[in-house]
């Protein structure tokens, strides 16, 4: 088997012409019929689309689930195959392959590439209008692009786990988003803004493939470090099915099982790439948490993975927050009744101890998916300058696909997003610092990194409650 190469776009050496011969195969699929499933538009429609009646396969992209990278890793490979295959019609090399946006480095590879920022006069099939000046050489900022909480979870299965809870297969947005797809994934769709920031119109922007490419790369790295597994298993991830279709127009399935290893199943690799690190100091590593509880998806056999414990709601806010582009604030108070039978309280747990405590944010709701992502700051100092603000920043909260949870489809109820992360690390050094109040949390969101500045606020979200979970 032919092992091709992925490499970082921003290292591609002088004189490289990965990015052309990708131009002029985009140029060609964006000129088939929309009928053809090696188009363009049939490609980007197979992630989600805004035309209706649907073809077949369309709309079957994987969110909130841990179903999520297995599908796009699947989707990936097939729109590879479909774009070598046309740049060897163009005249291309047969090795050609899929480059990744490295963004996670940091400095200039956080900005978009430059080829795909200059309309060139409306001939540059690689343009697409974007937010946040990205297209005019903005850089995307270190926590939007981060990947370095994902990559520390030590459980694939999960909410706040690295690839996503349990779920059924279907094309809802299952609420149970594993870390990777909040940050990087959907925070970077979010503030390229666009097509990118809406599932339906995302997979039509050339850089999504590029983005998605990392994303991909990201889970080779996570999975290949030691005491990482997939969850081969159970059969309910391991045999789940998808269809695809292959450069020569006909249907082809592929399982989770039949992607793990991408060298020697699927023929490609990716290019050695500098060591993740984290760009501001993190709290002292605690013991391996069990995953937050899932939503069962039938039921295991004997051999099946163990139920985890479930989680004790300790507070909830009392109101909705609304945000439209500036910080706001939310108070989180604790049952005292909840802390009490805790023993030592909430904030004075062990660090030995194998309670984990969680911060959710729940119903979130809006019509359109705004190009800001916000930090999740907990018990942020007034003030506080940078370094210590971000070290009160337990996640971020993108709204990629805000909108499918809004208006489903099918017979699937209307529904708000929700976010999970773990807060444990932070609880126990406010705790150490005599920080910690066990009566309330204040919950504040700020917008992170670049953003246009407009006469009027960002479409608006709201968030019915902010809550705080214990195991």
């Amino acid at each position: 088997m032919t092992v091709h190469v992925r490499r970082n776009v921003w290292t591609l050496p002088d004189g490289d012409l990965t990015l052309a011969h990708y131009a002029a195969a985009v140029a060609e699929m964006k000129s088939r019929d929309p009928q053809d499933p090696t188009s363009w538009f049939y490609q980007a429609a197979m992630h989600k689309t805004t035309v209706t009646p649907p073809k077949p396969l369309w709309n079957g992209c994987q969110h909130g689930s841990w179903f999520f990278l297995p599908w796009h890793r699947m989707y990936l490979y097939f729109f590879e195959r479909i774009v070598r295959a046309t740049v060897v019609d163009l005249g291309g090399p047969d090795d050609w392959a899929l480059p990744f946006w490295s963004y996670d480095t940091g400095g200039t590879q956080a900005r978009i590439p430059a080829a795909f920022r200059d309309p060139q006069g409306g001939t540059n099939p690689l343009f697409a209008q974007r937010g946040n000046n990205v297209n005019l050489g903005q850089a995307l900022p270190f926590q939007i692009t981060s990947p370095a909480s994902a990559l520390a979870r030590p459980k694939f299965v999960g909410e706040a786990e690295f690839g996503g809870g349990i779920t059924p297969d279907g094309d809802a947005i299952w609420n149970r988003h594993g870390q990777i797809e909040l940050t990087p994934h959907g925070a970077v769709h979010n503030h390229l803004g666009g097509l990118m920031k809406n599932p339906r119109t995302a997979a039509q922007d050339p850089v999504f493939w590029l983005h998605h490419a990392n994303i991909d790369r990201l889970w080779s790295v996570w999975a290949s470090r030691p005491g990482h597994s997939d969850p081969t298993a159970d059969p309910r991830w391991t045999d789940q099915e998808y269809r695809f279709f292959d450069a020569d127009g006909t249907e082809r399935t592929l399982t989770p099982a039949g992607v793990e290893d991408i060298e020697n199943q699927l023929g490609y690799t990716y290019e050695p790439h500098p060591a993740i690190t984290t760009p501001t100091p993190t709290p002292t590593p605690t013991p391996a948490p069990p995953p937050v509880p899932e939503m069962a998806a039938g039921n295991p056999g004997a051999s099946g993975p163990a139920r985890p414990e479930r989680r004790e709601l300790i507070g909830a806010s009392r109101h909705p927050v609304r945000l439209v582009g500036r910080a706001a604030s939310v108070a989180v108070p604790i049952d005292e009744r909840t802390v009490r039978s805790l023993g030592t309280g909430l904030g004075a747990m062990a660090a030995e101890a194998r309670g984990r405590v969680y911060l959710s944010v729940e119903d979130i709701e809006g019509d359109e998916s705004p190009d800001t992502v916000y930090g999740i700051y907990v018990n942020l100092p007034d003030g506080a300058p940078d370094e210590l603000a971000e070290s009160h920043r337990v996640g971020n909260l993108p709204f990629f696909g805000i909108e499918l949870a809004q208006d489903p489809r099918g017979d699937e109820h209307p529904h708000g997003l929700r976010v999970t992360v773990e807060i444990t690390p932070l609880v126990r050094r406010l705790e150490a610092e005599n920080a910690w109040d066990d009566r309330e949390v204040r919950v504040t969101f700020l917008p992170l990194g670049f953003t246009e500045p407009v006469d009027q606020d960002d479409p608006p979200v709201q968030i019915g409650r902010v809550s705080l979970g214990y195991t």
